[in-house]
This record gives structure tokens, sequence and C-alpha cells, in this order.
């Protein structure tokens, strides 16, 4: 009972912490996603309320009007576009959730290779360990394009399927 009003009031805090000038709400099933890929939160962090209530600390979601598909984040705050929210299927979507889910509780503030590969990988874990599939999420990488700081799709393919979740949870630990 005691889980089910965390996640009730995390769903109501993410909503909320969302809508601001420029960006719209997270769709009620990308957020059930996005909160369940997720989980525990960042780890070694509990957020702290007035009323005495705590909580783990989790990022905001919102999504951001444009036609590709792509994701953001930035000081825990993760946007999505809305043609991810629109086009992408539940595991491509929970591996991008993932993927930059991953980027705040590694601590990037910037972007290179080095920094998507990590983010690739605990990405991977943390969408496997939400029970979705890799196979099935690792289509995500036919819709982005590489750059100075994204690697290829197909390299980043293999590395996400090497997370070791293609046949069942990962076994590896979140850092913290």
């Amino acid at each position: 009972m005691r889980a089910l009003s965390i996640l009730a009031a995390l769903v109501g805090l993410t909503v909320a912490g969302a809508v601001k000038a420029g960006s719209l709400p997270l769709p009620p099933e990308q957020l059930a996603i996005a909160v369940q890929v997720a989980g525990a939160g960042l780890p070694q962090c509990r957020s702290y309320h007035p009323d005495g209530s705590e909580q783990p600390c989790l990022p905001s979601f919102a999504v951001k009007r444009s036609s590709l598909i792509a994701g953001w984040s930035r000081a825990g705050r993760i946007t999505f576009s809305q043609a991810a929210t629109d086009r992408l299927t539940r595991d491509e979507f929970a591996l991008l959730a993932g993927h930059e889910i991953a980027h705040w509780y590694l601590g990037h503030h910037g972007s290179n290779r080095a920094a998507e590969q990590a983010a690739d990988l605990l990405g991977a874990e943390l969408a496997c360990r939400a029970g979705f599939d890799l196979v099935a999420g690792a289509a995500l990488f036919r819709h982005l394009r590489p750059s100075k700081a994204h690697p290829p799709g197909a390299m980043r393919r293999a590395l996400v399927l090497q997370a070791g979740c293609a046949n069942g949870p990962a076994s590896r630990r979140l850092p913290g």
C-alpha cells in the first residue's frame, strides 16, 4: 500500500513538475513507462518535504513539440520530443527513457561519445530491470542519427544488447 501511495505521489509530482513554458506534460502511458524505468530513483538520494514525507529522487518529465525522435536530460529534467511519445513502441520508449535517466544518474553535464555509450549501457540495464525487451527496444536506433557525440546506430544497438539483459534482468549494480 505504501508503495502504491509513493508511486501516486511520484506521478503527481512528476506531471506537475513537467508543465512550464514551452513544454507539455508527458502522456500517462509514457509517464508510467518512464517512472517504471527510473526505478528507485537516483541512488543514495532522498527527497524530503516540509510535511515530513520523503520519497526517492526522480527526474521530472516533459514533452517538447518536435517532429524528430529525441530526448534530452538536463539537471534532473528529462524532455522527450512529441515524435518520441507519438511514434515509439513501449520498448523503444523505455530504452530512450532509460538512456536519458542514465545521463542524470551518471551526473553527465555534457555530451561526448563516452558519455553517450555509458548512458546507453546503464539505460539498457534500467529498461531491462523494469521488464522491457531490449531486443525490441534497440529498434529505437533506426530513428536516431549519428553525430560527433552520438555513435552510429549499429554500434549503439550492439552495446545495448551487450547489457546482459536480453535473456533476463541485469546483474550489475547501479552507480552510487
